[in-house]
């Protein structure tokens, strides 16, 4: 129950034949380079198109992305008149282009989404021909208000087709490795694209693709008191008083809700990428800092997620640039307020665009690790 571009492109490696073509229109907000760029039975042509308007970069066709099918997607629900027994291992919600759109999206680093279909061969046996099938793409719009971007980064990271090597590794992943790896690469991508939009769901969605990939990475499990002496400490200050049979009860009855935390945490901080090559000059993070920095992280997505309380309005805001181009890592000020409340700075370690450049480059790390066969 592998993913279907993972299946697919398996299929096509094992020269299986081709049962079905087609295309699809990826849009973006930036114009590529490069190419054609192919990876199996996936091949991606750049779309030349409109310049961008005022300034500002619209959302356009960017992207044709070309799919042979040789591998039947459609799983099996009746087997020999009985029903296959329920297995969605797999599921992430998409197809197997927008799986190797988030891959490229993850790669690059830039806005890039599925739009639809415009082209069908229809099915066919190998070597005949039909007359295709057209399809009309309804268009996406520009998430976020014109001019407004939030990660920087998204607009001058080179758009280049030819920088996509990462996914020849993908079809020799294990099963539950390239099915964790689609999970984060999808969440990052979403992440990425509404960013704009809404800062709140774009930190949501990068957090879950790191929590996906950190999850997926650490097997091992740490002492329960361990755990809760470092990710709890106000509650291990109480339990130090106790004797050691209820300090070790107590901490084993807590430790599966504070796991999930610690293994977020080791991946930020054994995972994370180098600082950018050039920094500001006010308003730099502390990478030395990367644990605290993601405990704080963790903790503010679980309030956002089970207490409705969005993430700290400062971690909303959008970054500044200086000549140089250095991007604003962490917010300003000592404290800031606004929209019914006050934040310490000590409660705010970064702003969005600089945990994408985290989240972005400790999963491309985390990748890079992955074996294939």
């Amino acid at each position: 129950m592998g993913t279907d571009a993972w299946r697919n492109w398996n299929a096509y490696n094992r020269q299986y034949a081709e049962i079905e073509n087609a295309d699809d229109e990826l849009y973006s907000d930036r114009h590529f380079v490069g190419g054609p760029s192919i990876h199996g039975p996936y091949s991606l042509s750049a779309i030349m198109g409109r310049e961008a308007r005022d300034g500002a970069p619209a959302i356009r066709p960017a992207i044709r992305l070309h799919v042979g099918v040789h591998a039947n997607l459609a799983p099996d629900v009746v087997i020999d008149g009985e029903l296959v027994p329920a297995n969605s291992d797999a599921y992430h919600g998409g197809n197997a282009s927008d799986e190797i759109a988030a891959l490229a999206s993850l790669c690059l680093g830039v806005r890039l989404r599925v739009a639809g279909t415009s082209r069908l061969s229809g099915i066919h046996d190998h070597g005949e021909r039909h007359p295709p099938i057209l399809l009309e793409v309804p268009p996406l719009t520009h998430p976020g208000r014109l001019g407004y971007e939030y990660i920087p980064a998204a607009l001058i990271r080179p758009a280049d087709l030819g920088q996509l090597g990462r996914l020849a590794s993908f079809p020799g992943l294990a099963e539950e490795d390239q099915v964790a790896l689609i999970r984060a690469a999808r969440a990052y991508a979403a992440g990425l694209w509404w960013s704009n939009e809404d800062q709140n769901q774009a930190w949501l969605q990068m957090v879950t693709a790191v929590e996906i990939a950190a999850s997926h990475r650490q097997k091992g499990h740490s002492p329960p008191e361990e755990l809760v002496a470092d990710l709890w400490p106000d509650l291990w200050a109480v339990l130090e008083t106790a004797d050691d049979v209820t300090r070790a009860k107590v901490s084993k009855r807590i430790a599966p809700q504070i796991r999930a935390k610690k293994k977020f945490v080791d991946f930020l901080t054994e995972c994370a990428p180098e600082p950018p090559d050039v920094r500001p000059t006010f308003g730099a993070l502390d990478w030395t800092k990367m644990d605290q920095h993601a405990k704080l992280i963790y903790d503010h997505r679980s309030t956002a997620l089970h207490s409705g309380k969005p993430f700290p309005l400062p971690m909303l805001e959008r970054p500044r640039a200086e000549e140089d181009g250095a991007i604003q890592e962490v917010p300003w000020g000592l404290n800031s307020g606004g929209l019914g409340g006050v934040w310490d700075a000590k409660e705010a370690p970064m702003l969005l665009s600089t945990f994408e450049y985290l989240s972005r480059g400790s999963l491309l790390n985390w990748w890079d690790t992955l074996e294939t066969s």
